[in-house]
């Protein structure tokens, strides 16, 4: 057959169900923006979580009168821990600026003297920063002369440790919720669309036109609304991120997810959607005498 053929029978086509399209393609655009707006927030939750594991250091507070050899010392030995990546000295000084930086005061305007004392930040790999894991780093360092006081933001760890493997099982659970639901949706409004043609269709069998020759403007009608309506929902939601980076974002954690690839991902699932809708509501059709 001729592929004029199904380029003139899909325009005909699109022509004589002008509204079923319509309604068609808000369908498909409502499904993929829900998809979506799921992937966004799923991509950006468990960014939240590795930015909240990242920021996790173990603060080793020193004991007094302890000289820069010492320090030296300590430093060489809490490096050859399994696990440290590295140990940053922090000097009663330096304590003070970052007390004046955190609370906007100094400390010498609320105490006669700096109680502050020095200590040692000392960060680790990715994979050590478990609670298991650092507390057993935690009573290695405890074993050293001159460390007074071992603390490390255990809520935090508390926190991710318990929601991960629920984020995981939610977002998994909502992802399947949201892709048999989109599939449904769209496929029986694509069904309720072909139906509505089913003299047309009976009258090409008549006529003793092939199966493929009825299929195919079908599924090129099927393609096209699906890839009108998810361009039309990528439009929807970078239109939507857009004011909800500029208005939301700050300089410790910004939202993102709109690429290339996603606008890809998103397009091909519509599509897709468009397509095996298509497919499948055409096919009970095809059944011949």
């Amino acid at each position: 057959m001729n592929p004029s053929y199904y380029f003139r029978e899909f325009i005909r086509y699109l022509k004589t169900a002008k509204s079923a399209v319509f309604t068609s393609v808000i369908v498909i655009a409502i499904a993929v923006l829900l998809l979506g707006i799921y992937l966004t927030i799923s991509i950006n939750s468990v960014k939240l979580l590795k930015l909240i594991r990242d920021k996790v250091e173990i603060d080793a507070y020193l004991t007094d009168g302890l000289s820069q050899g010492d320090i030296s010392r300590l430093i060489s030995e809490i490096k050859t821990i399994g696990g440290v990546k590295n140990v940053t000295y922090i000097s009663k000084e330096d304590a003070a600026k970052f007390f004046a930086e955190d609370f906007g005061e100094d400390i010498l305007d609320v105490f006669d003297y700096n109680p502050l004392p020095a200590s040692l930040k000392i960060s680790l790999y990715d994979e050590y920063k478990t609670i298991d894991r650092i507390e057993k780093i935690k009573s290695e360092i405890q074993k050293l002369r001159g460390i007074d006081d071992i603390v490390y933001a255990h809520k935090n760890l508390e926190i991710i440790e318990r929601n991960a493997r629920s984020l995981v099982f939610l977002n998994l659970s909502l992802l399947v919720v949201i892709a048999f639901s989109s599939v449904f949706l769209a496929g029986n409004t694509i069904r309720l669309m072909i139906e509505a043609k089913k003299e047309t269709i009976n009258i090409m069998k008549l006529i003793g036109a092939s199966k493929e020759t009825i299929r195919t403007p079908f599924i090129m009608e099927g393609l096209f609304q699906g890839f009108t309506g998810s361009l039309l929902a990528v439009l929807i939601l970078h239109l939507f991120l857009s004011y909800f980076y500029s208005t939301y974002t700050n300089t410790d954690f910004s939202f993102s997810v709109v690429d290339t690839k996603f606008i890809i991902l998103l397009i091909v699932f519509g599509s897709l959607l468009g397509v095996i809708g298509s497919a499948f509501s055409i096919r009970k059709h095809l059944k011949f005498s």
